[in-house]
């Protein structure tokens, strides 16, 4: 089947729905930085009407329902195979399940995007641009510039940045003259048991353990987990000190929040999200 001709902002959508997986209608038009949702909407009905797209959508009667969440398709996924040479075949594959993802998995590719248009909203003309390079040139770490990455970018970065083998949802990168620093984000799942979040926090300080990865010029590495609500925080932080009393490496800070706190920042457009920090310097 032959290529069906889009548009040059379509095709940015399709490489926002390559990177976080799933976005709402809502968030794609926050990156595209676009005021007309009637512009976007009918870009999205173009694209799925293609078969580029799939659009998950469960009106409710008399109810405010939440905006259409967006997909690759095959059709979608082949055409990002054919048109980008450095798009990550490996990464493709794990795409040909998401019809049948969860909802909180779903949801988690949402947040990861919300968190970015919370915090780095004067960066996302950027980030449009750099995924294009990514997939068109591979991944080149540079120097001075903040470098925000999600699992579609892991296959080039895995070799160089070890602290990927803790897994997380999503990555940034940042050098300048103090040092690198390296921020890694968990979204933690709605019903999470605490045994989990025991075995979560165990996993992270067993890997820095058995991995290299203090390297002279690394300034900190900073954790930010997105927490369901504020009793996961609590029992996190608790588990968190006797890890980080027994902990002797490089800078290590912990920053906490909830979802509501997130939502709250980007629907106010203002304000902090209010972050809860625990760092190794302070159980010297």
């Amino acid at each position: 089947m032959s290529k069906k001709i889009i548009t040059n902002k379509q095709q940015t959508i399709l490489a926002l729905l390559l990177t976080f997986r799933f976005l709402n209608s809502k968030q794609i038009q926050q990156f595209l930085n676009h005021k007309d949702h009637r512009r976007i909407n009918g870009w999205l009905k173009d694209l799925t009407d293609k078969g580029y797209i799939e659009r998950d959508f469960k009106p409710i009667y008399g109810i405010l329902t939440k905006p259409a969440v967006f997909n690759l398709s095959p059709t979608g996924r082949k055409y990002m195979r054919d048109t980008y040479r450095d798009v990550s075949r490996k990464y493709l594959g794990k795409l040909r399940e998401d019809t049948k993802r969860s909802k909180s998995f779903r949801t988690k590719c949402q947040v990861l995007a919300d968190i970015y248009l919370a915090h780095y909203p004067e960066k996302v003309e950027k980030l449009m641009g750099e995924i294009t390079e990514y997939l068109t040139d591979g991944v080149i770490l540079e120097d001075n510039k903040l470098q925000f990455f999600t699992s579609a970018f892991y296959e080039d970065l895995e070799e160089i940045i070890p602290i990927l083998k803790l897994k997380p949802d999503a990555y940034m990168y940042e050098k300048d003259k103090e040092g690198i620093t390296h921020c890694i984000f968990y979204v933690l799942d709605a019903y999470v048991p605490r045994l989990m979040l025991q075995y979560f926090l165990k996993g992270i300080f067993t890997t820095l353990d058995e991995e290299y990865w203090e390297e002279d010029d690394i300034q900190s590495l900073q954790i930010y987990v997105l927490c369901p609500n504020n009793m996961v925080i609590i029992y996190l932080r608790r588990l968190l000190k006797s890890f980080l009393e027994r902990y002797y490496g490089k800078t290590l800070i912990f920053h906490f929040a909830t979802r509501n706190q997130l939502q709250k920042r980007i629907q106010t457009k203002s304000g902090k999200t209010g972050w809860i920090t625990a760092s190794s310097e302070n159980e010297e």
